[in-house]
C-alpha cells in the first residue's frame, strides 16, 4: 500500500506553507443564507474539512455584485460590506482547523440559472448556453470595466473577512471563462477577436485584484483546460494563457468543461472515467514552472499520489472525497487508508439537490451539511441492539451503532454481506460503489459487532438475544409485472452475478436505474440489447447529470431504448408490446430480463413487529430506494435510540 508521502508533503503557495498537498476545491453547498451571506452550518461544514487535515479549503463560487453575477440558487456572495461579517465565521473556522482559507470569486455569466437573479444573464456575446437554455445580452465596455473593479472590491472584502486568499474563477464556462473562449466570445472590440484580446478581461481582473490585496495575500486562478465543445478552449490555448499569468498569481487550479459538458468534466458521475483532467494538467504544468499547479476531477488517494509522482501536478483537489470523508487527509497521515469512507460518485445529495437550491447532503456521509447537529457522541445509555439483515442499511446501522457505543448483533441469512448492493456493484462502471461495499464490510469486520452469518432470523433466536431494540433491515425483492409468460424472464441479480447464461439478443423490461445499468453492462459486452420502458424516458428518477451520462453511454454501447412502451405478453421467445400509439409490436430475444423494480420484503420483516420494546424498519425494508436512504435511515435509527 502506498505511503502517500507526496500527498502528505508540505508545499509553498505564495508566501504561505501548506501542510500537505490535499485541498478542498470549491463545491457549492447551498448552505448560504438567501442573500448570499454565510450561515453557521456553512462555517461548521468547511471547518470540519479543515479539522480533517486538508491543507487549504477553497470556499465555493461566490458572486461579486448584486446584479447578474449570481449563478445559482442559494449561492455564496460577497457583493457588499454587509457580507464580510458572516464570511468571517467561515474563514475563522477553516483557519482554526489548521488550513488556509481561500474564497473563490465568480460571475455566473451566460450560465446563470433563471431563478438566481431574475435578470437576463450577461456575457461577452449573445451566445445561448445549451444547458440553461437562456440567451444572454452582451456586456458594454463600461460594464466590463465595472466588473473588473467588482472582483477587486470583492477580494478586499475577503481579506477583511480573514481569508488567506482568493481564487478567481476562470473556469467552467462562467463569465471570465467565456471571455477567454472563442466558443462564446464573438466580440470585435479590444475584449474579443484575437487570443490576446479575449484574455484582456481575465488579465485585468488578476492585475486589479493583486493591486488591491497586496503580495502577502494568495491569489489563485481556476481554469478549464478544455471545454469539450467544438470551437471552445483547448489545452493549447489555456496553456499559453496559464503560462502568461504565472508571474501574477500564486497557483493555477486546473479543471475542465463548461455546463454543456458538465456531466463529463465538471462533476462526472460513476459512468465516467476517473482523473480525466490529469493529462491536461500535465500539459499546463510543463509550461507553468514558477507556481504550483492544482488538479481536480474524480481523484482518490491512489490516483492522486500517482499524479504527483508522475509530475502531472503539485497539489491535488478532492471535492467529493472530502464531502464523503472530511478526515481523509488525517486518516492517510495515520496510515489508515482502509478507513477512508469512499465517495461513490452517485450524486445523491451533493448534486441532486443543487438544481433546487436545497442544502448539500451526501449519500454515504449523513453528517454532511449538519456537522454540529451530527457530531459523534458516545452514548451514556448503551442498548442491546439486534439488526436483522446485512445489506447496506443493516451494515451501516451496525457500524454506526457500534461506534456510538451500543452492543450490536447483526444477523444475515446468507454467506455474504451486502444484499442487493452486491449485484449493483458488479458492472464495470460501478467501481466506486464497490469500494463503498468493501469499506462497509471491512468496518463491520473490525468493529465490536457480533455477526451471525448463514443464520435465519427467527422469533425464538431474536428473543433469546434479549434485545432492547430490533432494527429490521430485511431488504427488498424483485417484483414482476402481471404479464403472461413473464416467468421466462431473468431477474437482474442472476444476470449481473452471472449465475444464469445470457444470450446475444436481449430485451430488458424496465428502464429505471437497475434496468438501464444492466442493459449498459450487457451492451458494453457487445450484446444486442433493447430496453422497453413504460415511461416517456429512461432513468427519469436520476438527477440530470447522471441521466445524461448514462444515456450517452447507452448510445455508445448501441443499446436501443424504446420508451412509452407497455409489455403485454412474452411468447415463444418474443416480447410483445404496445407503443405510444397503441400499435402492437414484437421483438425476438434470446434472453429476457425483468427489471421492473424492487419492493420491501414484508414477509421477512412482519414476524418481528413486536419482538422488542422498540422495533425500527430501515432501508429497502421500509421502501426500496437508493443507498442515500439506507445510510441516512441507519443513522436516524441509531440516533433515536
Amino acid at each position: 500500500m502506498a505511503d502517500y508521502s507526496k500527498l502528505l508533503e508540505p508545499v509553498k503557495v505564495g508566501k504561505h506553507i501548506w501542510r500537505n498537498r490535499i485541498v478542498m476545491p470549491a463545491c457549492e453547498t447551498r448552505l448560504s443564507n438567501p442573500d448570499g451571506s454565510s450561515s453557521r452550518e456553512m462555517a461548521d461544514y468547511y471547518g470540519e474539512r479543515a479539522k480533517g487535515g486538508a491543507a487549504a479549503v477553497i470556499v465555493e463560487n461566490t458572486f461579486v455584485d448584486d446584479k447578474e453575477s449570481r449563478s445559482s440558487l442559494v449561492s455564496s456572495g460577497i457583493y457588499n460590506d454587509h457580507m464580510i461579517a458572516s464570511h468571517f465565521y467561515v474563514a475563522e473556522a477553516i483557519k482554526a482547523g489548521g488550513a488556509s482559507a481561500i474564497l473563490q470569486l465568480s460571475h455566473g455569466g451566460r450560465q446563470a440559472a433563471a431563478g438566481a437573479t431574475g435578470l437576463q444573464p450577461v456575457a461577452p456575446s449573445a451566445v445561448t448556453c445549451k444547458f440553461v437554455q437562456r440567451e444572454p445580452r452582451a456586456l458594454s465596455k463600461e460594464e466590463i470595466v465595472e466588473l473588473e473593479d467588482k472582483f477587486a472590491a470583492a477580494a478586499v472584502r475577503a481579506k477583511m473577512a480573514g481569508f488567506d486568499g482568493v481564487e478567481i474563477h476562470g473556469a467552467h464556462g462562467y463569465l471570465i471563462c467565456s471571455f477567454l473562449s472563442p466558443y462564446t466570445n464573438k466580440r470585435t472590440d479590444e475584449y474579443g477577436g484575437s487570443e490576446e484580446n479575449r484574455a484582456r478581461f481575465p488579465r485585468n481582473i488578476i492585475k486589479k485584484v493583486r493591486a488591491a490585496v497586496g503580495d502577502d495575500f494568495i491569489v489563485g486562478y481556476r481554469i478549464s483546460a478544455t471545454e469539450g465543445v467544438e470551437g471552445g478552449l483547448t489545452p493549447e490555448i489555456t496553456t499559453r494563457f496559464a503560462a502568461s499569468i504565472q508571474d501574477d498569481v500564486d497557483y493555477i487550479n486546473v479543471a475542465a468543461g463548461i455546463y454543456e459538458t458538465m456531466q463529463q468534466y465538471i462533476i462526472p458521475p460513476n459512468y465516467e472515467p476517473h482523473a480525466m483532467v490529469v493529462p491536461f494538467a500535465k500539459i499546463i504544468k510543463e509550461q507553468v514552472t514558477k507556481i504550483p499547479v492544482i488538479v481536480v476531477n474524480s481523484l482518490n488517494p491512489d490516483t492522486a499520489e500517482k499524479a504527483l509522482e508522475d509530475g502531472c501536478a503539485d497539489i491535488i483537489a478532492m471535492g467529493r472525497p472530502l464531502i464523503a470523508d472530511p478526515y481523509l487527509p488525517q486518516k492517510l497521515k495515520e496510515g489508515r487508508r482502509e478507513d477512508v469512507r469512499p465517495c461513490c460518485r452517485g450524486h445523491e445529495g451533493c448534486v441532486s439537490l443543487f438544481f433546487s437550491g436545497c442544502p448539500i447532503r451526501c449519500e454515504v456521509n449523513p453528517a454532511c451539511g449538519r456537522e454540529r447537529e451530527y457530531v459523534l457522541k458516545k452514548t451514556e445509555d448503551p442498548k442491546n441492539v439486534v439488526i436483522i439483515g446485512g445489506g447496506v442499511a443493516g451494515m451501516e446501522a451496525a457500524r454506526y451503532g457500534a461506534e456510538v457505543g451500543h452492543k450490536i448483533t447483526l444477523i444475515e441469512k446468507t454467506d455474504q454481506l451486502g444484499g442487493h448492493f452486491i449485484e449493483a456493484t458488479r458492472p464495470s462502471f460501478k467501481e466506486d460503489h464497490k469500494n463503498v461495499l468493501e469499506w462497509l464490510i471491512h468496518q463491520v469486520e473490525k468493529a465490536n459487532i457480533k455477526v451471525m452469518m448463514n443464520t435465519e432470523a427467527t422469533l425464538e433466536l431474536v428473543r433469546s438475544l434479549q434485545p432492547d431494540v430490533v432494527i429490521l433491515a430485511t431488504g427488498s425483492k424483485y417484483v414482476s409485472i402481471p404479464v403472461k409468460g413473464i416467468e421466462a424472464a431473468l431477474t437482474p441479480d442472476k444476470v449481473l452475478k452471472k449465475t444464469a447464461s445470457v444470450g446475444n439478443k436481449i430485451v430488458v423490461i424496465g428502464g429505471g436505474l437497475v434496468g438501464a445499468e444492466t442493459a449498459l453492462e450487457l451492451g458494453n459486452e457487445g450484446k444486442d440489447v433493447t430496453i422497453l420502458e413504460m415511461l416517456p424516458g429512461i432513468v427519469m428518477q436520476d438527477e440530470p447529470l447522471s441521466q445524461i451520462s448514462l444515456m450517452n453511454h447507452l448510445a455508445a454501447a448501441n443499446v436501443t431504448c424504446k420508451t412509452s412502451c407497455k409489455v403485454v405478453e412474452i411468447k415463444d421467445g418474443n416480447v410483445i408490446y404496445e407503443d405510444a400509439d397503441g400499435k402492437q409490436n414484437r421483438i425476438a430475444a434470446d434472453t429476457i430480463i425483468s427489471a421492473t423494480g424492487l419492493k420491501s420484503d414484508t414477509d421477512a420483516s412482519a414476524p418481528f413487529a413486536d419482538c422488542a420494546k422498540k422495533v425500527v424498519t430501515i432501508g429497502d425494508a421500509r421502501q426500496s430506494k437508493k443507498i442515500f436512504e439506507c445510510f441516512h435511515q441507519a443513522w436516524q435509527a441509531i440516533r433515536e435510540l
